[in-house]
């Protein structure tokens, strides 16, 4: 997209006007800012990604007027950060913004999950941003103090001082007079410093790094390593080292709940509970694998189960095979798990639910159904890998319209998407195709590409990811 000289003067009185009433806590010329973005996307001037992007920092202004430090788990200016930002790296003109831009979209995106309690996402933005832009300086400070205060969630002593002393790494680095700061908070040296200070008194960093080998693991031979090659490059492997980076230190799935108590000759049933919602993810993802490496996903040979199995040639480029079936087990089977953590959460926090009727989405409220008013029991626990988990479940399963008593929580763009696709395999006809094609829309089918499904079944391992219990 080119820009006009006229919209480039748009673009920066808009730019002005936002961060005046800002600085201001102008809630009203924000909220009016706010209406004008909404109305010029669409309209052919500023690219919507930076519409997005300055909407975004319209509800920035708002949160920081209204709340700025505050631990409610409802906070709608933020979600809406969260959600215009998402939706300013989703559309087609973010690829035509410039790359410091794109950077700040980013590193913002990750800087809010990181408040909601969402570490895990928000250090692979940072990662994201740093490939790119590696002398962005927000992206590497705020990542070493995502780091760290995601080390301080993990139980385990090992895997908490390497995380440490990785975030001590990123935290010395933004001294270095080759960062590029676009913007940052006046305080932003004196934090890191502090924090990296801190680490240093707790951990031996310097031992640590050195003695730490991050590669080299062995990852087996043949279909095992291809299978680990796999893994570790979705970071799906249940190991909180797996933050760091696709290294086979973390091709190994040592995740576990931290050390109990319990009376002699018993077990908590909520251990065996852990361990069949982690089974069944390693499931999902095996079988995610291997229709990754069977037809018509690629040129190999068929399934011997697929021989001689008479269908007919509907016309619309059906892909059909057991590689696609595992495919969409591995969808089914990840959503699955979402219902299994809800029940997790309602037997750990005795909040009361018939287990028959728990969800993610409805779990955390009095009454499941109507999802308006939390439950006493966790209403905005100062617990930030549970509210994180909370605001998990607006990623899937938010519901786009909203109602009288319940606002719109839709925080990813692709929520109902998941939801939809979920809900039509389970009750309905979806046939993925191997082409576009189109059909009337009243044949009570619904048809879906491989490939994009592909990605949503990813997406769907990602989210489900039982790490997310820390996340």
């Amino acid at each position: 997209m080119v820009i006009s000289e006229a919209t480039n003067a748009q673009i920066d009185d808009l730019a002005l006007r936002i961060d005046a009433a800002s600085d201001d806590g102008n809630t009203a010329a924000l909220e009016s800012l706010d209406f004008e973005c909404a109305g010029l996307l669409g309209s052919g001037g500023p690219p919507d990604a930076l519409l997005h992007y300055f909407r975004s920092n319209v509800q920035d202004g708002l949160q920081s007027a209204l709340a700025p430090r505050d631990w409610a788990w409802r906070q709608l200016h933020r979600e809406r950060q969260v959600l215009y930002l998402r939706l300013a790296r989703t559309v087609p003109s973010f690829d035509t913004l410039s790359s410091s831009r794109r950077a700040q979209i980013l590193t913002n995106l990750a800087n809010q999950l990181s408040t909601l309690g969402r570490p895990i996402e928000a250090l692979r933005l940072y990662e994201i941003v740093l490939m790119t832009n590696p002398r962005f300086a927000m992206a590497l400070a705020n990542r070493g103090l995502v780091r760290f205060s995601f080390a301080r969630m993990v139980h385990d002593d090992g895997h908490r001082a390497v995380l440490a002393a990785y975030a001590c790494r990123d935290l010395e680095r933004v001294v270095d007079p080759d960062l590029v700061w676009e913007s940052a908070p006046t305080n932003i040296i004196s934090l890191v410093k502090t924090k990296a200070s801190e680490i240093r008194a707790a951990v031996d960093v310097d031992m640590v790094l050195a003695q730490t080998e991050m590669d080299g693991w062995p990852l087996g031979v043949g279909e095992a390593k291809a299978y680990r090659l796999r893994m570790l490059n979705r970071r799906l492997f249940l190991n909180p080292l797996i933050v760091l980076g696709p290294h086979s230190i973390a091709a190994h799935d040592s995740l576990h709940l931290p050390s109990h108590t319990f009376a002699k000759g018993t077990v908590p049933p909520l251990l065996g509970w852990y361990n069949q919602m982690k089974q069944e993810f390693v499931g999902a993802r095996l079988l995610y694998h291997e229709a990754m490496e069977a037809a018509p996903l690629d040129d190999r040979p068929p399934h011997f189960a697929d021989y001689e199995v008479r269908l007919y040639d509907t016309l619309d480029y059906p892909a059909f095979s057991i590689g696609v079936e595992r495919l969409r087990l591995a969808f089914r089977t990840a959503y699955g798990l979402l219902d299994k953590i809800a029940g997790f959460v309602n037997s750990y926090f005795e909040l009361g639910h018939d287990p028959n009727r728990v969800d993610l989405r409805g779990v955390w409220y009095v009454n499941s159904r109507k999802r308006c008013i939390l439950h006493p029991k966790i209403a905005d626990r100062p617990n930030l890998a549970l509210r994180g988990l909370y605001w998990l479940s607006f990623d899937i399963v938010g519901d786009a319209k909203g109602s009288a008593d319940e606002p719109d929580d839709t925080l990813a763009p692709e929520a109902a998407h998941l939801n939809t696709l979920r809900n039509a395999l389970e009750h309905r006809c979806l046939v993925l195709t191997t082409e576009t094609f189109r059909v009337p829309d009243d044949d009570g089918i619904e048809r879906v590409g491989i490939t994009s499904f592909q990605h949503n079944t990813e997406r769907m391992l990602e989210l489900v990811c039982p790490l997310k219990l820390l996340d």
